[in-house]
């Protein structure tokens, strides 16, 4: 495989405000500057959103931290997940959501999921009909009945798989934590798209 990943490193950087305290990643050192920074921009764009959707400026009595995982930096292919936990005073527990940032590091470009595959919507179904036997096999709790992904479903990738994942509460328990399916490449591969990261990843 290619190794030399645009060229760009990950540093952690600190971010620490009133009721904020959490640890984000920066990329620095690509040779596209333009994309350097818009990648940094959305990188803090989500970060922010996250927090005010989980009701920063609603609750002032909530509390906010967070991390990074990095999960792919490859073939010049960045995966990576945003952690950004919160609490209430007086809350039988605190609440994390988690948003994956997925993004070609030469071109910019973030991926959605519909951007991996063929654009015929059989990949739905196909990765549909293994979160469903995993649920079975694992005999996982559900809150709902899972039915769909749909085309702007959460995931990352790794080095062989697409990893699906959901929110808390979206159809697990909070005890269960954040729910997981790890679809390998080469189950998917007849579905892959020719422009896909999932290409170089499994050329």
């Amino acid at each position: 495989m290619i190794q030399e990943e645009g060229k760009g490193q990950i540093l952690k950087r600190k971010l620490i405000r009133h009721r904020v305290s959490l640890t984000y990643p920066e990329i620095v050192d690509l040779e596209n500057k333009e994309v350097e920074k818009t990648i940094n921009d959305l990188i803090q764009e989500e970060i922010y959103k996250m927090i005010v959707e989980q009701g920063y400026e609603e609750d002032y009595t909530k509390e906010f931290w967070g991390e990074y995982k990095v999960k792919l930096k490859e073939n010049n292919i960045l995966s990576m997940l945003i952690y950004i936990n919160s609490y209430s005073k007086g809350a039988a527990h605190g609440l994390t959501a988690v948003k994956a940032i997925n993004v070609d590091l030469i071109s910019g470009k973030t991926y959605e999921l519909q951007d991996l595959f063929v654009k015929n919507g059989v990949y739905i179904e196909k990765i549909n009909e293994i979160i469903k036997e995993e649920i079975v096999e694992k005999d996982i709790p559900l809150l709902v009945e899972f039915e769909t992904i749909d085309k702007k479903q959460d995931f990352y990738l790794t080095e062989d798989a697409v990893i699906i994942f959901f929110q808390l509460y979206e159809y697990t328990p909070y005890a269960y934590g954040i729910p997981e399916f790890s679809i390998p490449y080469a189950v998917l591969a007849d579905l892959i798209d020719e422009s896909s990261p999932m290409k170089v990843l499994i050329a």
